[in-house]
C-alpha cells in the first residue's frame, strides 16, 4: 500500500487496527488461557477502532495535507509494512502490552504530524480527534491490560 494522500492515511489506519486485531486474533491459540482473554480484549478493541475511524473520512483542507502524508510516509517507509508479533517468542502480558504500546505510538506519531501542520480550524479539528481517540484508546487498553495482569 502506498500512503500519499489524507484519505489514504485513514484507510491505512484503518487498516493498523484490522491488521493489530488479526494478529492478537492468530496468537490465541498458542497462549494460556489467561493470556488469552487479554489477546480477546485487544482483538475486540482494535475491531472497534476501525469500525470508529471509519467515521471520520471527511476532512478539509486536503491538498496541503496530502502533501504532508506523502512526506511522512516516505520519511518512514515501514510504517507501510505492518509489523507481527513473532509468534515464536514466548508471549506473555508484558510482551502483547508492549508490541501494543509501541504499534499505536506509531499511528499517534502520524497524527500529532499531521495536526502539527494543519492550517484550517476544520482542520485541525479533525485531526486533533483522532488523535485524542488513538491516545484515549491506547490508555484504556493499557489499563485494561495492567488490570489484566493483576488478576
Amino acid at each position: 500500500m502506498q500512503v500519499k494522500t489524507i484519505h489514504e492515511v485513514y484507510d491505512w489506519t484503518v487498516l493498523f487496527h484490522t491488521q493489530m486485531a488479526a494478529n492478537f486474533f492468530s496468537l490465541r491459540d498458542g497462549l494460556a488461557e489467561h493470556n488469552r482473554m487479554l489477546a480477546d480484549y485487544f482483538v475486540e478493541y482494535e475491531k472497534k477502532l476501525a469500525e470508529d475511524l471509519v467515521g471520520f473520512k471527511a476532512i478539509t483542507e486536503i491538498n496541503t495535507l496530502d502533501t504532508y502524508c506523502y512526506e511522512y510516509f516516505v520519511e518512514n517507509p515501514e510504517l507501510i509494512n505492518f509489523t507481527d508479533l513473532n509468534r515464536n517468542t514466548r508471549v506473555d502480558e508484558q510482551v502483547m502490552q508492549g508490541y501494543l504500546s509501541d504499534q499505536h505510538q506509531k499511528v499517534i506519531n502520524l497524527y500529532e504530524y499531521l495536526l502539527s501542520r494543519a492550517e484550517t480550524p476544520a482542520g485541525k479539528e479533525k485531526l486533533a480527534q483522532l488523535l485524542e481517540l488513538e491516545q484515549q484508546s491506547l490508555k484504556q487498553m493499557i489499563q485494561s491490560s495492567n488490570r489484566h495482569m493483576d488478576m
